[in-house]
Parts: C-alpha cells; structure tokens; sequence
C-alpha cells in the first residue's frame, strides 16, 4: 500500500513541495491536498522605506501587490523566499533560515534608512519591534490575514482510519489548527519545520527539521515515509 501524505499547505506551495519530494523518494505516495490556512492580502498603505524584510513567499507576494519598488532591498529570512524576492523584482540578502538569525544581519549591516517587515496576522519573533530597539527602524505591515479551513473530507476519513498518515506542517499557526481538529485514530508520523510547530495531538512520530527551510522539511518528511514503509513491509 501506498503511504499517505496529507499536504497542508496552501496548495500552490503544497504542489511545489511534493514535486520535489517526489524526485527524491523512490516509491509511490498517495498525497491527498487539504491546505489548513487561506492567505487573504489586507489593503494597506506601504510606508517610505528604503528596504523591506521578508519571512515567507506570502509577504513577498503582498510587497508585490500593494506596490514596493522594483529593485528595493530585500533582508528574506531563507533562499527559498530570496528566490521569490528576486523573481518578483527585488534585490535580496538571504538570511541564514531562522528569524533570529536574519535579524542578526540586518543589525550587523545597517541599512541606510528604515525598513519594513511585510507578514501575516499570525507571525513570531516580533521582527519589527526587536529591529527598532536595537536601532534599525523598522515598520510592521500587516498584509495579510491567515484565515484557518477545515480539514477537506478526504483528509478527514484518513485520519479517522486506522492506516498511518504523514502530515509535514510548515509553521506553528498550521500545528494549531491541525490540533483543533483533533485527535484522530490513524498513526500520525508527523513531519515539523520547528518544535513550536508540532500539534498537541499523539502523535506515531514526531521528525524535527533540521533547519526552518524546505530542504530539511523534505528530508524530515522521508524519514517519516521511511518508518511507515518499514511498518508496513
């Protein structure tokens, strides 16, 4: 049988993530679609700022959106949204995939000018906030609402079986929602981009990503495929 990959993110990036996945996984997954967050842009005035900092696509998205100049400086929490930066038209500096670690090179640089941290009603580490009182003036724009969905009913019935599940979840809002709808009866081999992204839920097998970025979050999901492949031969 073929192991079951519940994909929770919103589905465009869900998509991208399991085609990767694919190219590195040698068997067959049954991957069911079921996106816990819709990402709606809030209308907002974007202030004068000479660069802005991103810590998802989704902000680099909204910066697009509401008008941010081409070419403009970009600090982007990972490579991931460095790509998107870039391919959105902006000058990126890649972090090093961790919050903490880009407000480190943004205080250690300098920019000349203040910035401003594009995100979502729900984020951590309180970016803008950290920035301005360690003297880097920094705006936070709020563009974004992350509005939870229901579990689609196919999801629904595979959690509520009795064969295991893989559930990759890419940030502690997703953890929260899948916990709400909880608990379930299948195996949960659970796949977490960070510790605050786990659910509280019991779970089969709980894989901590190495790193907050996609490539260790794939390496983190096979370890799961790994173990329910083996239980199930």
């Amino acid at each position: 049988m073929k192991p079951t990959l519940i994909m929770t993110r919103p589905e465009r990036q869900g998509t991208v993530f399991v085609q990767r996945l694919q190219d590195q996984w040698p068997g067959d997954i049954h991957v069911i679609q079921a996106p816990l967050l819709d990402i709606l842009p809030i209308d907002v005035q974007l202030p004068d700022v000479a660069g802005l900092i991103f810590t998802s696509v989704n902000g680099v998205a909204q910066a697009k959106r509401l008008g941010a100049r081409p070419e403009m400086p970009a600090f982007c929490v990972g490579q991931k949204t460095s790509d998107a930066a870039a391919t959105a038209g902006f000058s990126p500096r890649t972090g090093p995939g961790n919050a903490k670690g880009l407000m480190t090179k943004i205080a250690r640089e300098r920019p000349n000018g203040p910035l401003a941290h594009i995100r979502g009603e729900h984020a951590r580490g309180a970016i803008a906030q950290t920035l301005t009182a360690a003297g880097v003036p920094c705006h936070d724009v709020v563009a974004y609402m992350q509005t939870p969905r229901q579990l689609s009913d196919t999801a629904a019935t595979a959690l509520a079986g009795k064969f295991p599940v893989v559930l990759p979840l890419f940030s502690p809002r997703t953890g929260t929602i899948l916990s709400e709808q909880g608990p379930f009866t299948a195996p949960v081999h659970i796949a977490a981009i960070s510790r605050a992204a786990l659910p509280d839920l019991a779970a089969a097998q709980a894989e901590i990503a190495a790193q907050p970025d996609e490539d260790a979050m794939i390496d983190a999901t096979i370890a799961c495929l790994q173990v329910v492949t083996q239980d199930a031969g």
